[in-house]
């Protein structure tokens, strides 16, 4: 009774807005964790040992769900409804859970940054790339190191974030957003270009050369997620006082932009499972089609000018990625 009577005072449905938060935070669970489980499979089936981009991606899935935990943490108190439906002990708690935010999302994406690049490395290894590997790997960890510093610091005395009347100060928001989001997009940016000029100079035929382009150019989601995140963050510091209500569109996107992420680095990573796959997929088609050939009804009507299709074996037609394999350049155990 209660709780209608709010509702028709404050204009609003209690809780309208959860369920946003819940299928988000189950999709990019979901999402990261599947990715960095398949790629974990890749690796057996190539039975290689895990390399050091594979534990990075791996810190990576650990901050993502504690990204996850704490947006459940921020559901149970108060994140999607409005802030007048909320007691001081549950908005303390979301505050400092709150605080939490910019420290796992910024390990988190320095993690997925981190992995890819020592990727690149491994990959291609020439002089060129790794350095470039090695000064840009050295602006991400500059950028998450500031980033988490300036997210501890984001109010002096820290306590005051969640104590909003105690003596102090604290940061503006939007400008503390642009801090952390542009570098990020930047170096996103970078990161996308950087496999590019290496890739369409390798001795391989360009149909080979757009699909792996297009592999690493996956990431260009990660990147307009960014941009998404940002828009996303600075309507939110000028959106008024009601932040449990108003941080919800900011809570999916920090949620899904480094499971997609984390995604985008998996992808390159899982060639041998989808080979895998292919092989027996085909062999299965290939073996139902042969046996439906042979079937007399089918020979009668083969006889009615109905030619059957020639379906070739995957062992005679040639690998799409087999020049790839005999690249100089190319470690045949790293993808």
């Amino acid at each position: 009774m209660a709780d209608s009577v709010a509702q028709t005072i404050h204009g609003y449905e209690h809780d309208n807005l959860r369920h946003v938060v819940v299928t988000s935070t189950c999709f990019a669970f979901i999402l990261s964790t599947t990715a960095v489980g398949f790629r974990i499979i890749s690796r057996k089936i190539n039975g290689s040992g895990l390399f050091v981009d594979d534990w990075l991606i791996i810190i990576a899935l650990i901050f993502e769900y504690g990204i996850s935990i704490a947006g459940v943490v921020l559901l149970y108190n108060g994140l999607g409804t409005h802030i007048v439906e909320i007691s001081p002990e549950q908005l303390v708690i979301y505050l400092k859970t709150l605080f939490t935010g910019s420290i796992l999302y910024t390990g988190c994406i320095a993690s997925i940054k981190l992995s890819i690049l020592m990727l690149y490395r491994r990959l291609f290894p020439v002089k060129s790339m790794k350095y470039a590997v090695s000064i840009v790997s050295l602006i991400v960890i500059l950028w998450a190191a500031c980033g988490i510093l300036a997210g501890c610091f984001i109010c002096i005395p820290t306590e005051k974030l969640w104590h909003p009347m105690l003596p102090g100060g604290c940061m503006n928001l939007s400008k503390f957003y642009y801090g952390l989001q542009v570098p990020n997009i930047a170096t996103d940016a970078i990161i996308l270009l950087m496999p590019m000029h290496i890739v369409w100079n390798l001795p391989i035929s360009k149909v080979q050369k757009l699909g792996l382009s297009g592999i690493f150019i996956l990431g260009v989601l990660t990147l307009i997620f960014d941009i998404i995140r940002l828009v996303v963050l600075i309507q939110l510091s000028t959106q008024g006082e009601d932040i449990t209500y108003n941080q919800v569109p900011a809570s999916v996107w920090t949620c899904i932009e480094p499971a997609v992420g984390i995604v985008a680095a998996c992808l390159s990573n899982m060639r041998p499972l989808f080979k895998v796959i292919h092989t027996k997929v085909w062999s299965r088609l290939s073996s139902r089609y042969a046996t439906h050939t042979n079937n007399p009804s089918d020979s009668q009507i083969n006889e009615k000018g109905v030619w059957p299709r020639q379906t070739p074996s995957p062992s005679n037609s040639p690998s799409p990625s087999g020049d790839f394999d005999q690249s100089p350049t190319h470690n045949q155990s790293a993808v």
